[in-house]
């Protein structure tokens, strides 16, 4: 009996912690930094959500580094996770964080936002 608790109470934990996220909470600002496996190269990084339809995502990103980059985006939410051309991000409350693969870069790049607005 004891070892049938161990065993559930150690399964049921994932599933808590794998909660779906309200997609519309997505939509607004979330600021921070991307930066390279190795730290050299880094840059402040902002995702603007417009609007979530289903799984949906519409918005742009803006990125520094060399310069300002800005770029509209389509992506996908599937109630915890946020994809978008080659990114992936995982959202908790009001974080997300993950990476992207880039040309020059061979382990890409980590990206970590939060909410501001």
């Amino acid at each position: 009996m004891l070892v049938v608790f161990a065993m559930f109470a150690f399964t049921a934990t994932p599933a808590v912690a794998q909660t779906s996220i309200d997609p519309q909470s997505l939509v607004g600002e979330w600021s921070g930094i991307w930066g390279t496996a190795s730290t050299t190269l880094s840059g402040d990084y902002v995702l603007r959500i417009r609007k979530v339809e289903g799984e949906k995502v519409f918005g742009e990103v803006e990125w520094t580094g060399r310069g300002t980059q800005k770029t509209n985006l389509i992506g996908t939410f599937d109630g915890r996770r946020l994809t978008y051309g080659n990114a992936e991000l995982i959202v908790e409350g009001n974080h997300m964080a993950g990476g992207r693969a880039v040309q020059d870069f061979p382990r890409g790049i980590k990206i970590d936002l939060t909410k501001e607005k």
